[in-house]
């Protein structure tokens, strides 16, 4: 039996509008398709319905009416604007630049106030620049003072200090890391806050300055879109629910979406507006990168965060693998990690950024320790699993997600077994993530530069399970057993669900190689105890009063 043959489009767009000329083309689309499968059900063909789809969308879209629609932009929707090849972006797009080298060194408390002063004198620099100073610090390691040791050969060849008197060691930490460009930076990624007005226009200023200067001004491809003029356009329809951690669409298997279908349009995301108050050229020189092209670490001298701490969340998110360092504007509600006053943009930026800058002055610097994972399947080998390109900046949760039973996990730490949870789930969190989810389950907040990572557990079915610190050197591996109950636990990272464990599988969490760098306001310490005490109100009481017969 032969397929029907399928009669060509012959509708009358003379008198009908755009709306209804779509309509149309849909519905004979839609008769086609049916016409196809009549004919594939009774034998006639044995091809897939995915293949007859695309069959029938071709034909549909090679018909005379339908092309001579397309061509024709008055027909359109104005929120269907067809994209023409040359807008399209095509390779990379920041080859041309090239970072400016940087120096990172720890220091000591003189120079803490030695660096203090020659940032004092390099931010009273006038609007238009002036030459800021600088002071060549001396590279310094950690001081172990090792009395009587005596150095040996051990057999497979290492040298070795055998103590006679024991081992002083100072400290593991320093108090103070510096951070210097060896010249001015050259550019400047801007990540900003979504959907707030005010953000919005202190990011057109500060685009505009730092255009001014003579530094690349690098957005989101988004944000570079609608500085572009670009209409929003047709929101597309929600993809699955990954199970990888892939950016851009990939071969990875999927979850089905249950997600809605939303509205077809949407508002710009940030707002940006015209080009009136912005420097003459300015849309043409902004820079953006491609996704899975550009190595941003490789072109990127400095990232300016401006929004709260899930924007600076984001912005650790954009960077798999080495970062530049962020100076973080509090334009959120919290402002625990952005310690930078929105208000004082010009006087921070100034010193580094200013057109008669030539070397930008030493800042201090704290670099905030991520999480690398590797998942392993059930039936996969565990020695094949590769690190997931995700940074961790606050916490990797595993919790039970929406099954009614407690989730069982089996917790390994270097390989050792440890403690089985029992419970709604268990947070591994970085310092930096101590005062965020893990502060609310019950753990202990960390100071930044403490090397640790602690294991917090949620809502635990145990009078006697406590958060428990770990060293920085630990792995730590979450396993669900195949005697759990539950059949899906599900992880996320930094508050988002990427991915689902079944039983069998787990997950090794250990510390990235890649920190996150921040510049500090003015210190690490200071910084972070005027977050806790303002942000979280830390062991805000009322004084007591002096005693009876105090004076």
């Amino acid at each position: 039996m032969e397929a029907p043959e399928v009669p060509t489009l012959a509708l009358n767009f003379s008198l009908e509008s755009p709306q209804q000329r779509w309509r149309n083309v849909l519905a004979q689309s839609n008769k086609e398709m049916l016409q196809e499968l009549l004919a594939s059900a009774s034998g006639a063909d044995s091809r897939t319905i995915e293949e007859i789809a695309m069959t029938v969308a071709d034909r549909v879209l090679a018909s005379e009416p339908v092309q001579s629609l397309l061509e024709a932009d008055g027909a359109l929707s104005p929120l269907v604007k067809p994209m023409h090849s040359e807008d399209l972006l095509k390779g990379p797009q920041l080859e041309d630049i090239q970072v400016t080298e940087w120096n990172i060194w720890s220091g000591k408390v003189k120079d803490a106030k030695t660096a203090e002063e020659e940032l004092r004198k390099s931010s009273k620099c006038s609007p238009q620049g002036a030459r800021s100073h600088s002071v060549d610090f001396e590279m310094r390691e950690l001081e172990h003072r090792m009395p009587e040791q005596v150095s040996c050969s051990s057999e497979d060849g290492e040298l070795r200090n055998r103590m006679h008197a024991g081992l002083e060691l100072r400290t593991t930490t320093q108090q103070y890391t510096w951070m210097r460009w060896e010249g001015k930076p050259k550019a400047v990624l801007l990540v900003a806050k979504q959907g707030d007005r005010d953000v919005t226009r202190k990011l057109r200023d500060i685009a505009s300055w730092i255009d001014s200067q003579g530094c690349y001004v690098v957005l989101e491809p988004d944000l570079w879109d609608e500085v572009q003029g670009r209409s929003p356009g047709i929101k597309p329809e929600p993809s699955p629910r990954k199970v990888c951690w892939c950016a851009d669409p990939c071969d990875c298997k999927r979850m089905v979406s249950k997600a809605k279908r939303e509205e077809t349009t949407f508002a710009p995301k940030w707002q940006w507006g015209g080009s009136e108050g912005l420097p003459p050229g300015f849309a043409e020189r902004c820079r953006t990168w491609t996704p899975k092209q550009d190595k941003l670490e490789e072109h990127i001298d400095l990232v300016i965060s401006l929004g709260g701490d899930g924007t600076l969340c984001w912005t650790s998110g954009l960077f798999a693998g080495a970062m530049p360092p962020v100076i973080a504007f509090a334009a959120g509600s919290l402002g625990f990690l952005t310690p930078f006053p929105l208000s004082d943009w010009m006087s921070v930026l100034m010193p580094v950024l200013g057109s008669k800058s030539e070397v930008a002055p030493p800042l201090q610097l704290v670099c905030r320790m991520r999480f690398q994972m590797r998942l392993s399947r059930h039936e996969e080998d565990p020695e094949s699993s590769p690190a997931i390109p995700v940074q961790s900046m606050n916490e990797v949760l595993v919790h039970r997600g929406a099954s009614p039973h407690l989730v069982k996990l089996d917790v390994c730490v270097n390989d050792k077994s440890v403690t089985m949870v029992q419970g709604d789930g268990l947070i591994i969190a970085t310092p930096t993530g101590s005062t965020a989810y893990s502060l609310a389950a019950g753990g202990s907040m960390m100071h930044p530069a403490v090397p640790g990572i602690i294991l917090t557990p949620v809502c635990p079915h145990s009078l006697s399970f406590r958060p428990v610190v770990l060293p920085d050197s630990a792995v730590v591996k979450v396993r669900v057993p195949t005697s759990a109950r539950s059949s899906r636990v599900m992880v996320a990272v930094d508050g988002k669900d990427r991915i689902e464990l079944k039983r069998g599988d787990s997950i090794e969490v250990s510390v990235s190689q890649y920190p996150l760098p921040t510049i500090c306001r003015a210190s690490v310490t200071r910084d972070w105890f005027r977050s806790v005490n303002e942000a979280l109100q830390w062991n805000r009481r009322l004084e007591q009063k002096g005693g009876k017969f105090q004076k």
